[in-house]
């Protein structure tokens, strides 16, 4: 219709119609474009946000688990302090600092309470931990990637946050393995890993064999570190957390 009328105008050399009718194709193209363009950039941004609510509930999953391996791990110590009997800044430093200078604290734990003193091993080789939750992070990594965060400081913290994370997950390793290793020496003393024992009858036999007494102070310093970095972790998911919830205008922040 349109070439139509400009053939038509031509024939009379009516220009300024000419002029207009190209005009309304040239608007009438671009104006398809920009709503294209307008349609694709609402569903990169719907698909942004629904990303990262995913990876927000995510963090708030590994902010409550973090929270459960710290109190594993407090009261591995409060253990392992009970059946060396010593006591925290009297007979055992407060703290552990590691040969590139990091320093990590080692509570005392909670005191162990009568009633739960024959499981004392179980408490002292129970080792608490987690993967992660990686389920947001993952789905985003498979529909095309960082790119999709508009955030430049978001997408930082979260690939710096998985790859701590991988950290975190190699340090689980070597507490386990060193759990393994003490583990062993036990069966050597009849102690087996999680078995109900009198507690005198057990500090005796620990304070016959400096191999699992070794092994029980060993324990306890990995798990200090281990703690100190739960404990970091689960604040780098909080603040991350936050910085998600700001972004997307959510005004309830779970940062604490």
């Amino acid at each position: 219709m349109i070439l139509r009328r400009v053939a038509h105008h031509l024939k009379r050399q009516e220009w300024t119609a000419i002029g207009i009718e190209l005009l309304i194709v040239i608007l009438g193209v671009f104006i398809g474009f920009q709503v294209t363009d307008w349609a694709g950039e609402r569903a990169n941004r719907s698909a942004e946000a629904r990303h990262l609510e995913e990876i927000a509930e995510d963090l708030r999953a590994d902010a409550a688990v973090f929270d459960q391996i710290r109190t594993s791990a407090e009261m591995r110590i409060s253990a392992i302090d009970y059946i060396l009997g010593e006591t925290r800044g009297v007979t055992r430093p407060n703290r552990i600092v590691t040969p590139n200078g990091d320093a990590f604290d080692m509570p005392a734990g909670p005191p162990v309470a009568p009633a739960d003193r024959t499981t004392l091993l179980g408490r002292a080789n129970l080792i608490r931990s987690t993967k992660g939750n990686r389920t947001g992070f993952e789905a985003l990594l498979g529909a095309g990637g960082m790119q999709k965060i508009r955030d430049r400081q978001v997408s930082r913290q979260l690939q710096v946050y998985y790859a701590q994370y991988d950290d975190m997950n190699e340090l689980t390793d070597t507490v386990k393995q060193v759990r393994t290793e003490g583990v062993a020496i036990g069966y050597t003393l009849g102690l087996s890993a999680f078995g109900e024992m009198d507690p005198d009858a057990l500090n005796a036999v620990v304070r016959g064999s400096p191999a699992y007494s070794a092994y029980l102070r060993t324990n306890r310093e990995w798990t200090a570190i281990y703690r100190g970095t739960v404990v970091q972790q689960r604040q780098r998911a909080l603040h991350l957390l936050g910085d998600i919830n700001t972004y997307l205008g959510n005004r309830d922040s779970d940062r604490q």
